[in-house]
């Protein structure tokens, strides 16, 4: 368990006039605490794990309407990441699962004002095949397993419309993979 507070300076807030000829930069800050809590196990040559994280994430500029803090575009309560690694060798199968609880900004939210959560599930399967002269892994990963449709926040804004970037985030992707390794 680990409990953390992290401020930040320096942030910019860049705000342009009705027709944006006119940009001006407001210097703020935030604040991010919260508490993460980690939980591994191994059972014979299989390894689990669990992690939550708590947090809360805040943000405050001068032109701000009340002289405090207020969420950040980029708050998200509650995230859960569970994972294994499960050893077969020379087979291995892993998996990973997160699960977080959404952000605040409009673009997350249904029609009916609720928050739509982020998740996804990824799996990977590993062969191992050792030779004299060199060690070969092969596989295939697939990210997002289940399709589940997110959305990804970035911190980043596109210039001078103003607009914050929302993406999708990677859709259903298989991927496989050879890697050789010479001794």
């Amino acid at each position: 368990m680990e409990s953390f507070y992290k401020k930040i300076n320096g942030l910019n807030n860049i705000i342009s006039d009705r027709n944006r000829k006119f940009l001006s930069v407001i210097e703020g800050k935030s604040r991010t605490y919260g508490i993460d809590f980690y939980i591994k196990n191994t059972f014979k040559k299989h390894e689990f794990f669990i992690t939550y994280n708590l947090s809360k994430t805040e943000e405050y500029f001068p032109n701000f309407p009340t002289k405090e803090f207020q969420k950040a575009p980029q708050d998200q309560r509650h995230e859960i990441k569970i994972a294994n690694i499960l050893n077969f060798y020379p087979f291995f199968i892993s998996s990973n699962y997160v699960y977080g609880s959404g952000l605040r900004s409009s673009v997350f939210f249904t029609e009916e004002r609720k928050i739509i959560p982020y998740s996804r599930l990824d799996i990977a399967f590993l062969y191992v095949l050792n030779f004299k002269f060199c060690k070969l892994k092969t596989g295939l990963s697939i990210i997002n397993t289940l399709d589940t449709e997110n959305v990804n926040y970035s911190s980043f804004s596109r210039l001078p419309e103003d607009k914050t970037i929302y993406s999708k985030a990677i859709k259903f992707t298989p991927t496989i993979f050879l890697n050789l390794k010479f001794k």
